[in-house]
């Protein structure tokens, strides 16, 4: 592998890393804000929907999930006799999996905008979003201290 090659899948690989921070953003954004109106909080004029039961489950599945998808990209390794594209891919699944579990910090601020409908949860969600997305951007160091680790 050429430098020019590794330098050029390492930007394929941060730019996936940008898209899929953007892309679970918008997909949870929009799944709250669709829901929102349905739900049921406070003194809610129809009964029938249950929300807190619900809110309730999903903050307990969301450390479930959480913990499959740590465990799922610790068993990520690297192996210095596989192929370097297959390494790259590897590194890659792993970021993907990262950044999955990093995203999913975002979804108490958007429960609390669903209660609260206060501007500000969703600027703190945005913000907290593209501050994990710039400390976590994959680059050749990070690469290759996973590799050699």
């Amino acid at each position: 592998m050429t430098d020019a090659e590794f330098h050029e899948a390492l930007g394929r690989i941060r730019r996936r890393h940008w898209l899929h921070y953007g892309a679970q953003a918008l997909l949870m954004g929009g799944a709250v804000l669709a829901t929102g109106p349905r739900m049921a909080v406070g003194a809610a004029a129809n009964p029938r929907l249950a929300t807190w039961p619900l809110l309730l489950l999903l903050g307990a599945l969301m450390p479930v999930v959480g913990a499959l998808l740590y465990a799922v990209s610790r068993s990520l390794r690297p192996n210095l006799r596989r192929p370097y594209a297959e390494n790259l891919r590897i590194y890659q699944a792993r970021i993907f999996l990262r950044d999955s579990l990093l995203g999913l910090l975002a979804l108490p601020l958007l429960a609390s905008y669903v209660v609260t409908h206060a501007a500000t949860d969703l600027a703190i969600c945005g913000g907290l979003l593209l501050v994990l997305g710039r400390l976590t951007v994959p680059s050749a160091p990070t690469y290759q201290r996973w590799l050699l680790g």
